[in-house]
């Protein structure tokens, strides 16, 4: 919102500066974000008569103009392309200064000497049209100071405001605001003026369909009205809150929303149809060409203004094509009404065509103020465009809008702050607020409080509390702790997480969030058959867009995106870790209705997830690698080793997303705890990754329970070990993780490590199958072990994987 200094001071005899009212509000939280100078520099501009206006000659948009300074005609070269003689305009003569501490010189133009510059809005910093120079009133007297004769020296308060302050955009309760903090009387505006016209009840009827969508619905007449300019004090207002001057009309409907936080629509009203007004909800389908000149298809959600055939009006946002003023008007309804926010903030963003009065209405508006601004604007336009009243107005209204009653106690006041202001403090601060006060006879150390109506915030007593810290100064409340006897700490879960996160980072990968909301398009990039559990996401009733439309099952695609989003920025090699939530449908997947359905809140499981894409860094010590599947089961098996988790089981997964042969599922003992693997690559085509990616995901819940909180340590082997080695060949097809199993199995209690050294599937190694090498570990706790007892060992082992798995000697 902004504010003109000088507008403020038509209510409040201020005479701080715009500056210190600034601080002080924003110290009572009504937030100014800058005070903005207008016109300061200007200096030298007087107002000037254009005696003559000729064609530059040999120039095809130059005017040599003639232009009269009170004093002396001087010649000035123009190029705007509105520029006549007979014209009133602001002229910059040689020597003066405009915004930015430009200064005006004499200039040779094609041979002419001009003299000076005629000015646009913009370039004097009044305004921000620059579309050709700034036409001024014909009595305004030529030679006179154009800053001082305008008023254009101001300053605007920028008010930057929070939600529950909306009643500050209006001027006036700007006005009131800073009333209560200089204590200041503010001076409302005078609403009187003459109603010489017929009774309006009997010249148009107006009708509420549903008083839900339109609370109230206010009408006021004034006919016989000549369209023209402004006055040039109402412009210089609404050019200072950035709005551009139409004509009288159009500005006094604008000023009045500025001013009172109402806005209006103003009608032609010979072009209503039947004479009547009918506020509804639009029908689907339905049609309106709104003053854009656009066609605007409705889907029955919208508030429509008829008239006796059809819509002439979107509520709140837009006047409709049908119903405009224009130069020929002669007779305006003005409509001041109140309309259902949420319908207004739907409609509004549908259709793209936002407003000050959409915003307004979005917020929510003063009822009780619909008459004090249409009043307003009739009051205006008799003035300033020659109209006459019709008498009284049509009023439907659904009910009384009085204002709250809420009771304030001295105790609770400062229990809440933690102060002791006196009751009389606190009377004063209700007084400067301008609130209704009566006091509690039966109890000195309470007040009756009644808050005006377009304080929409203040309801209950809490809010009366605020409105004394706020007026007393926050920065007068001692800052004190809470008493609080215990101490936060991590519990079992949260250090476990922050551990692995710091594995993860002390292993090279970098931490990355995503959105918990996803595509519904997902299951398809990831080849999902219909009927796997992540094609049935849970859907969000009100989503943000259709790209985050599904709650995600897997962190899997977030990732996915953010190694292409790498790659498309060319950072290739990527190594990324996310720990979050997942989220489990409980109800079948659909969006969930209300007036159906029990609330059924999803399953949310915590996940760790890996991506790693590309190679590893180059070293001179040793040659870069791409990273492949087994460098990511390095990486879960080093994480879940710190953790103390051992002996994990990778069993093959066969699952559309990821390569088949290059993808597993990982498993201590019998329980799962998640899975790794090679993206397939259709899928990696899909999300446009450019080279190898490895993907896993860790179940967090199993995870947890599997881990031992009390740290296990082990002396040194006291004895040493016997070592063996065996190279076994067999079907490809075994799993090495049922050969390691095979071996502890059979190894008996002597066994103490098995670790795979060497693969080898050459020649001559026949087709089909392979050859593993791997190296054990024999020992004793309490005495060196025999060579006949670790014989013994390898002996079971050979014959249980020959036995079992078809495996022989190599």
């Amino acid at each position: 919102m902004r504010v003109s200094y000088n507008w403020l001071k038509e209510y409040l005899p201020v005479k701080i500066s715009a500056q210190e009212l600034a601080e002080k509000m924003t110290f009572a939280g009504l937030e100014i974000d800058e005070v903005e100078e207008r016109c300061q520099e200007l200096s030298g501009v007087v107002v000037g008569k254009v005696n003559r206006c000729e064609k530059l000659e040999g120039s095809d948009h130059l005017h040599v103009c003639a232009v009269f300074d009170g004093q002396t005609e001087e010649t000035v070269v123009c190029g705007a392309p509105n520029v006549a003689a007979g014209q009133t305009v602001a002229f910059a003569k040689v020597g003066a200064t405009l915004p930015g501490g430009f200064t005006i010189g004499s200039k040779k133009t094609m041979g002419v000497e001009s003299r000076g510059m005629l000015c646009s809005q913009k370039e004097l910093g009044a305004g921000e049209d620059h579309t050709g120079i700034w036409l001024l009133p014909d009595d305004l007297p030529a030679g006179a100071d154009l800053a001082e004769t305008l008023g254009l020296k101001d300053q605007v308060l920028v008010v930057e405001l929070t939600p529950n302050r909306a009643d500050c955009l209006g001027v006036l309760n700007c006005a009131r605001e800073a009333a209560a903090l200089t204590g200041l009387p503010v001076t409302e505006p005078d609403l009187s003026y003459p109603e010489e016209g017929p009774d309006i009840q009997t010249m148009i009827d107006i009708q509420v369909d549903d008083p839900a969508i339109c609370p109230r619905y206010m009408a006021r007449l004034v006919t016989g009205v000549q369209l023209g300019p402004s006055p040039m004090w109402m412009q210089l207002y609404l050019l200072a809150a950035g709005m551009r001057p139409i004509n009288n009309v159009v500005d006094i409907a604008n000023y009045v929303m500025l001013e009172y936080n109402q806005p209006l629509h103003t009608f032609d009203y010979q072009s209503l149809r039947g004479k009547k007004i009918l506020v509804r909800e639009a029908v689907l389908g339905e049609e309106l060409t709104t003053l854009d000149g656009k066609d605007r298809v409705f889907n029955g959600d919208e508030i429509l203004i008829c008239d006796g055939e059809g819509p002439v009006c979107l509520a709140g946002v837009m006047g409709g094509y049908n119903s405009e003023v224009t130069e020929n008007t002669r007779d305006i309804l003005i409509e001041s009404a109140c309309f259902e926010p949420v319908h207004i903030r739907r409609t509004a963003r549908r259709l793209g065509i936002p407003s000050e009065s959409s915003q307004r209405f979005e917020k929510g508006i003063d009822a009780a103020s619909c008459d004090l601004a249409a009043r307003r604007a009739a009051q205006l336009l008799v003035r300033y465009c020659g109209g006459t009243a019709a008498k009284g107005a049509v009023d439907v209204c659904r009910e009384s809008f009085a204002p709250k009653r809420i009771l304030l106690r001295r105790a609770k006041v400062n229990a809440l702050l933690g102060m002791d202001y006196s009751m009389e403090e606190i009377l004063q601060v209700m007084r400067d607020l301008s609130f209704g006060l009566e006091l509690v006879a039966e109890e000195e150390e309470a007040v009756w409080v009644t808050a005006p109506t377009y304080r929409r915030d203040i309801s209950i007593e809490e809010d009366l509390i605020e409105e004394v810290a706020r007026l007393k100064g926050y920065d007068h409340i001692p800052a004190t702790l809470p008493l609080n006897q215990t101490c936060g700490y991590r519990n079992r879960e949260q250090s476990l997480e922050l551990r692995m996160k710091e594995l993860c980072a002390g292993m090279g990968l970098q931490e990355t969030v995503n959105y918990s909301f996803i595509s519904p398009k997902e299951a398809a990039r990831l080849r999902l058959p219909e009927g796997h559990p992540w094609n049935g996401g849970l859907r969000i009733q009100n989503p943000l867009n259709e790209e985050q439309s599904v709650m995600r099952q897997s962190l899997l695609p977030g990732l996915l995106h953010a190694v292409s989003r790498n790659n498309s920025r060319r950072n290739l090699d990527v190594r990324l870790f996310e720990m979050g939530m997942v989220f489990v449908p409980t109800g079948g997947g659909k969006p969930f209705v209300p007036e159906e359905d029990e609330p059924q809140q999803p399953k949310e499981n915590l996940h760790l997830g890996f991506a790693i894409s590309g190679q590893a860094a180059m070293h001179w010590q040793k040659q870069s690698r791409a990273y492949d599947f087994f460098y990511l089961k390095g990486v879960v098996e080093s994480l879940l080793g710190d953790l103390g988790i051992s002996a994990l089981r990778f069993q093959r997964l066969q699952v559309p997303y990821l390569h088949p042969g290059r993808a597993a599922e990982i498993y201590l003992d019998d329980t799962l705890l998640g899975y790794i693997g090679e993206v397939h690559p259709l899928t990696a085509a899909a999300y446009e990754l450019e080279n190898r990616t490895v993907v896993g995901e860790l179940y967090m819940a199993p995870l947890f329970a599997a881990v031992n909180n009390i740290p296990q340590s082990h002396d040194l082997p006291r004895y040493p070990e016997v070592k063996r080695d065996i190279a076994l060949l067999g079907d490809a097809s075994v799993a090495a993780a049922d050969i390691e199993a095979a071996i502890r199995n059979a190894g008996g209690p002597y066994l103490r490590k098995v670790e795979l050294f060497d693969l080898y599937d050459g020649a001559p190694i026949p087709a089909g199958q392979r050859s593993l090498a791997y190296s054990l570990s024999f020992g004793a706790e309490e005495r060196t072990l025999t060579d006949k007892e670790a014989d013994e060992s390898f002996a079971a082992i050979v014959e249980a994987l020959g036995r079992e798995l078809h495996l022989q000697l190599r």
